[in-house]
């Protein structure tokens, strides 16, 4: 006997969309446009699972949820919404939904969660455990699916990462997204730190028709020179010395998937001839190797630098650029997109909220203001990053302030750091100086080549030149 599903959604193509999917999946179909049709339908006839629209004009889908949670507590019910946010997805779990679905969605992946329902046997399991997926509180054990998880939905996938906006030029690379996505070609994206570069590639992968096959992503910038080619193509026993045994490297361990190459422009000029080999013939070399090895990649690189700039430099391959630029991607600023800033702050703090397991909390009108007009060279990093101290700041607040974000004891700190490199430095070169203002920076910040760089005003790449020719200089003196 054929399991019934109810189905209450407004738009009529996606409610075909959902009735042929599930027909086609052994289910008994019951569709409604109209909430309270579904309604009188459930005083009638027995049925296990309703599917529903959140935003509906006659009624919204909490209220349906409500309805069905008093008079019908036996009967699952799976909410499905665009507007939907991580706090309405919590809530919905803590009011007695079974699951919770953003749209656009894979039929792939409401089926999965249909199916699961059924075979739960209608319990309402891992319901914390739903929750903690979604407020990203998971723990790395949780963190792993299991095999009959491989089709579950993004929203609940630790790594799930969502591009907030509706910036025209945000729009048009959502528009874009699934062309790019169902190809196979090199996608290069271009933008400053922080504008989401990362966030657009995990978009692709998750897309893809790749999507469940391995996504491994190398940050080339952090990658010890004398082992980017081993960490790229792996190496056998005795390439070099501590080569203890055979290893694969990132593009093996991608096959059939997925690598991005973050900030590939970081990468050694003579190691980008064999990237351009990988993407020209598909095969590699382990390090110490004569043996040809193929594989099945697709490449996704981004890049902070200035392309043009790079390959004048001789510091970028102009054949790999033009191998990689298929799809040229460029991600906005944030002050090229100031619109936006008001959903980037109510998504961040609903996130930090939740996390915290905190009352909803409202942004104050003059923070609003004050983040809408700020210049954010960090971008969307930055706001984040800010909206996560207010939260945590605000705790005993409902509303969260200026102060609570832009304190003196935070506001001072890059002024008081400027003052301390600067203070008691000797009468010495220029170049000695530069040095010595890098190495104070890097101690304020634990080493961290990136906040050193912010602090003085410099790229993170012109610290690592500067080190290496101080380093090099050395070798000769001595």
């Amino acid at each position: 006997m054929k399991e019934r599903v109810l189905i209450v959604e407004d738009d009529k193509m996606l409610l075909e969309f959902l009735v042929e999917n599930l027909s086609m999946n052994g289910y008994e179909v019951e569709a409604f446009t109209q909430p309270l049709d579904a309604i009188d339908f459930l005083e009638g006839n027995k049925v296990p699972l309703v599917l529903t629209d959140v935003k509906m004009d006659d009624m919204t889908g909490d209220e349906v949820l409500a309805h069905i949670k008093e008079h019908y507590p036996e009967t699952g019910v799976i909410m499905m919404t665009s507007f939907g946010n991580i706090t309405h997805a919590v809530r919905a779990l803590q009011k007695g939904a079974f699951d919770y679905i953003t749209k656009p969605f894979k039929a792939k992946e409401i089926t999965f969660r249909v199916n699961r329902f059924f075979e739960s046997d209608k319990i309402d399991f891992n319901k914390e455990q739903k929750i903690k997926s979604l407020v990203g509180t998971t723990n790395k054990a949780d963190q792993q699916p299991s095999p009959q998880e491989n089709d579950e939905d993004l929203i609940q996938q630790p790594d799930e990462k969502r591009f907030i906006g509706e910036d025209e030029q945000v729009k048009k690379l959502m528009e874009i997204l699934p062309q790019i996505a169902k190809s196979t070609a090199p996608v290069m994206i271009q933008g400053e730190s922080g504008t989401g570069k990362e966030v657009f590639a995990n978009l692709i992968h998750q897309n893809s028709n790749r999507s469940d096959q391995p996504y491994v992503k190398i940050n080339c910038a952090n990658l010890p020179k004398e082992l980017v080619e081993s960490t790229l193509f792996g190496h056998v026993k005795g390439a070099f010395t501590g080569a203890i045994s055979d290893k694969k490297g990132a593009f093996e361990e991608a096959n059939g998937g997925t690598i991005l190459l973050d900030e590939i422009t970081e990468i050694d000029i003579n190691i980008q001839a064999k990237l351009l080999r990988v993407l020209q013939e598909n095969e590699f070399n382990r390090v110490g190797s004569q043996e040809s090895i193929q594989c099945d990649v697709r490449v996704l690189a981004t890049s902070n630098r200035n392309i043009a700039e790079a390959i004048a430099d001789n510091q970028f391959r102009e054949d790999l650029y033009y191998r990689l630029n298929v799809f040229p991607i460029s991600i906005p600023p944030l002050r090229e997109r100031r619109d936006d800033i008001p959903l980037l702050v109510n998504f961040f703090v609903d996130r930090y909220t939740e996390q915290y397991g905190l009352e909803p909390k409202e942004v104050s009108d003059e923070l609003m203001e004050h983040l809408v007009s700020k210049k954010w060279k960090g971008n969307v990093r930055e706001l984040e990053n800010k909206i996560h101290r207010g939260v945590i700041l605000s705790t005993n607040n409902d509303t969260i302030t200026l102060d609570h974000i832009e304190r003196n004891l935070f506001s001072k700190v890059d002024l008081e750091v400027s003052k301390e490199v600067l203070s008691d430095l000797p009468l010495i070169s220029i170049e000695d100086m530069e040095l010595q203002l890098i190495k104070k920076a890097l101690e304020h910040t634990q080493g961290n080549q990136k906040e050193a760089a912010k602090i003085l005003g410099i790229t993170d790449r012109t610290i690592r030149n500067k080190i290496k020719k101080a380093s090099e200089n050395e070798e000769i003196d001595e």
